[in-house]
């Protein structure tokens, strides 16, 4: 057979059931020309790739052609070394990592290990599938640093890198809280956000800084967490101008940013596993509701035909936890059953949802079914397990929203684009290949599969327009963090009104990091104006009452609350109140969502127990991660700044929220047993240890006190298995 273009030669890949000697060498042929042509080398690559997947097919005469031609596209971590030339052979150790064990890097990845160990500041922009991240790790092992930041979106992926560091914890310590101090003895590893880099005020000198995602520096892309991203830029450039910038599909950066630094910009389409896309619109002209139940049965029949793992992805995590209990019925009236070897690893985690959500929620059911339902209202160290479960093939489908999608690495096979929606607005072509990425694994799966059955989204290339270095349009909570010297002229210009207030007023403001600028004069000014009728409301210390949480609350959702925000299906600042001072009596996420379930009024608007069930445990948990883990305590602590001011500007005494904001923040936990959270150990096994665990031990200490103790004693403590084996994890 003649090979003349990429598509012929994939189709004859995919249809073959057996491939001739004659068809492989010819195969190989063809290869060879594309890998030569610096301007097709990408489709050499991924006929490399698909051979690889093919392997089996493959006449044993012709492996060792294919093996040359691995190396030839570069991609050394799927070489034989037993079938290479001495030349070759030399190659090929050349892409061992001198730090990490039995690891193999490919060409790209190579070049970019020998820019960080050389040094400098590198900023990538390459496929999900490239390994971006590995190299984080050789950096950590190389040892060439010894302060090192890195900052990720999220605090799942935080969590996910933590296990992979927990080798070099002899080396480095790792710091995972704000309430952690470094170690002055050996190396510090700080594994934060955005928003804790700038609220940490205890670094030693850093040396160098990982930004995971760095393209979400740019407002364009509508981030809430962009201004505290950049303020997080800006402050670690002050220690030091070495760092590492990764990100998949952008086509540029500044040029002044550039300019600025000596560094190496590497983007690059450099892939390590295939993608196979499969459109399964709906052509048919049909009713809105026709459509939706012709679309549901198709990817229900392809569900139970797939064997592999399988994500999911919904607009939202009403639609995912819907579609997954849908999909669930589904197989219960084909009646096909789950495997019960590898549901059998899901009870324990089923045994822990039951003793603290509710032992009817419908996630149990999904598990019981190796299916399950990821969002970002699930308790982390919960989200974290699901992930380990559908990585280990005891949930083989996945649904879920684009908190796992951007938020942890998996090993899905196939990819499902079900909704074309992110929240309220449609996705773009950047979140459409960012979810497809996710389909495939290095060395796991050589080819991923993406089904669509929304239309694929208008191309675009994206510039990361980073506001420190383009600061027309930059705002001013971000603009008034930055140094005189630093300050274009026009944003010196727009800084006027700013520079203006009191000085007092700006140093106030400038602690309240990356809340709106004007939603704080508005709330300083309406407490002014109403100063001697609802002093009482403001001046409070330790628990409020209903009437001054309210009171403050009402203030923040006002003037801080930005258009189209999510407000995690709370309706105003009242409802928020009344479940925070529930929250705050309880000090017990169980105990809020049984109360929720059995309060009349949710019987009476939601009168089916299992559907009651189901939507307040969603809620509940939701309003959690969302409003009492990070939202609320940051909004008392911006009021409780703004109130102090107003007070002591009129001679009147003042009142704290700290205490409360933190209490809300900490799970009404001490400080340093909250941040065992931080180490994947659930809330409700940390309750249960904490009447022997000291108070003034760091978490490592108590990590390493608790697992000196026998299983037994855990158990008889009231752990559960579960439990046990998340702090057996932990350290």
């Amino acid at each position: 057979m003649t090979f003349t273009d990429i598509k012929t030669a994939i189709s004859f890949l995919n249809n073959s059931s057996e491939i001739a000697y004659d068809d492989s060498f010819e195969l190989s042929r063809f290869c060879s020309k594309l890998l030569s042509n610096k301007e097709e080398e990408n489709f050499g690559r991924e006929i490399v790739i698909r051979v690889r997947d093919a392997w089996d097919k493959i006449p044993e005469n012709t492996k060792p052609i294919w093996n040359l031609l691995t190396e030839s596209a570069g991609l050394y971590p799927y070489v034989d070394p037993d079938q290479l030339s001495k030349s070759a052979a030399i190659r090929y150790e050349y892409h061992k990592s001198p730090f990490l064990q039995d690891v193999y890097f490919h060409e790209e990845q190579q070049m970019l290990s020998i820019e960080l160990q050389s040094k400098r500041s590198v900023v990538v922009s390459a496929p999900t599938s490239f390994g971006k991240s590995l190299l984080i790790e050789e950096l950590i092992a190389s040892r060439i640093y010894k302060q090192i930041v890195i900052i990720q979106p999220t605090l799942a992926l935080l969590d996910e890198t933590r296990k992979k560091l927990l080798k070099y914890r002899d080396t480095y310590k790792i710091i995972v809280s704000t309430n952690q101090n470094p170690d002055d003895t050996k190396g510090n590893i700080f594994l934060f956000t955005g928003e804790r880099v700038v609220e940490y005020t205890n670094f030693p000198p850093i040396e160098f800084f990982v930004i995971d995602e760095f393209y979400k520096l740019s407002l364009d892309r509508d981030d809430d967490r962009a201004i505290s991203l950049n303020q997080a830029f800006h402050k670690l450039l002050k220690f030091t101008n070495k760092f590492y910038l990764l990100g998949p599909m952008i086509k540029s950066i500044p040029v002044s940013f550039k300019q600025k630094f000596d560094l190496t910009w590497f983007p690059t389409e450099f892939a390590t596993v295939a993608v196979d896309e499969k459109s399964l619109e709906i052509q048919e002209k049909l009713k809105a509701k026709e459509k939706k139940e012709l679309k549901k049965k198709s990817l229900f029949e392809l569900l139970a035909k797939t064997e592999e793992q399988t994500l999911i992805y919904c607009s939202s995590p009403n639609k995912a936890t819907a579609l997954c209990l849908e999909f669930i019925d589904y197989l219960k009236t084909q009646s096909i059953t789950p495997n019960i070897e590898n549901i059998a690893n899901n009870k324990e985690m089923i045994d822990w949802i039951a003793e603290n959500v509710n032992s009817r929620w419908s996630l149990i059911q999904s598990l019981n079914f190796g299916a399950a339902f990821h969002h970002g209202a699930l308790p982390r160290h919960l989200g974290s397990s699901i992930v380990d479960a559908f990585n280990q093939n005891s949930v083989r489908w996945l649904f879920c929203t684009s908190t796992l999608i951007e938020g942890v690495n998996t090993s899905a096979k196939n990819v499902i684009l079900y909704d074309k929606d992110k929240g309220t607005k449609q996705i773009d072509f950047f979140d459409y290949k960012n979810i497809a990425g996710r389909s495939g694994r290095m060395k796991k799966h050589f080819i991923g599969n993406v089904y669509r059955f929304e239309k694929q989204p208008d191309q675009m290339e994206l510039f990361v327009d980073i506001p420190l270095f383009n600061q027309e349009n930059a705002p001013l909570e971000i603009l008034i963090s930055l140094d005189d010297n630093e300050l274009e002229n026009s944003a010196k210009k727009r800084l006027e009104n700013f520079n203006n207030l009191p000085a007092e007023l700006q140093e106030v403001i400038k602690k309240n990091s990356g809340i709106n600028i004007d939603g704080q004069l508005k709330i300083i000014a309406e407490i002014e104006e109403q100063l001697s009728a609802n002093r009482q409301l403001l001046n409070w210390n330790s628990y409020p009452t209903y009437d001054q949480l309210n009171y403050v609350l009402d203030l923040c959702w006002r003037h801080l609350l930005k258009p189209g925000e999510n407000k995690a299906d709370i309706r105003n600042a009242g409802q928020l109140a009344v479940l925070t001072i529930k929250y705050g009596r309880l000090q017990s996420i169980s105990a809020l969502i049984n109360e929720t379930i059995n309060d009349n009024y949710w019987k009476e608007q939601i009168p089916d127990e299992q559907a009651r069930i189901d939507r307040l445990s969603f809620f509940i948990l939701n309003i959690t991660r969302h409003w009492f883990d990070y939202k609320l305590p940051k909004w008392l602590s911006v009021v409780s700044e703004l109130q102090e001011y107003v007070f002591k500007k009129n001679k009147l005494p003042h009142g704290n929220y700290s205490f409360f904001a933190t209490s809300l923040e900490h799970g009404f936990l001490p400080s340093n047993l909250a941040a065992l959270m931080e180490y994947d150990i659930p809330f409700s096994a940390i309750n249960k240890l904490k009447s022997i665990l000291n108070q003034d031990r760091t978490p490592e200490m108590l990590i390493t006190f608790v697992n000196q103790l026998s299983n037994e004693e855990l158990l008889k403590r009231g752990l559960l298995p579960y439990e046990i084996n998340k702090l057996r994890n932990a350290f």
